[in-house]
């Protein structure tokens, strides 16, 4: 949508309205506290679904196993962060290199040799 489309509709909205959203802005902006339960049960419900946030709230997920579960979660990513910047750097070495495919090569050697399957 264009500016002067939206200025239009901006427009369009009548006094009322405009005086209900603005009470609305209001009354949402900050007045909720988040301690850091709620953050908790946040990232666990973002990481593992709605279905495994209402476990924990019925008690069918014990808080040290959510919690474990989080923790578990949050090393998984970091050692995702970890390939990426790995791949990154190989990447960038790769292409700095006098010889790229050479340097390319031997800086993922090592990761060719753990993917093999072994027979």
């Amino acid at each position: 949508m264009d500016a002067k489309t939206r200025q239009q509709q901006l427009d369009d909205i009548s006094p009322e309205d405009l005086a209900k959203i603005k009470a609305h802005q209001a009354s949402t902006e900050g007045s909720f506290k988040v301690d850091n339960e709620w953050l908790l049960m946040t990232e666990f419900a973002i990481i593992f679904g709605w279905q495994a946030y209402l476990d924990v709230k019925e008690d069918k997920i014990e808080t040290a196993e959510m919690l474990t579960l989080i923790e578990a979660s949050r090393k998984l990513k970091a050692r995702d962060m970890f390939h990426d910047a790995q791949s990154a750097l190989i990447g960038a070495g790769s292409a700095a290199a006098k010889k790229p495919s050479q340097a390319f090569n031997t800086l993922t050697k090592d990761l060719i040799k753990q993917m093999k399957v072994d027979e």
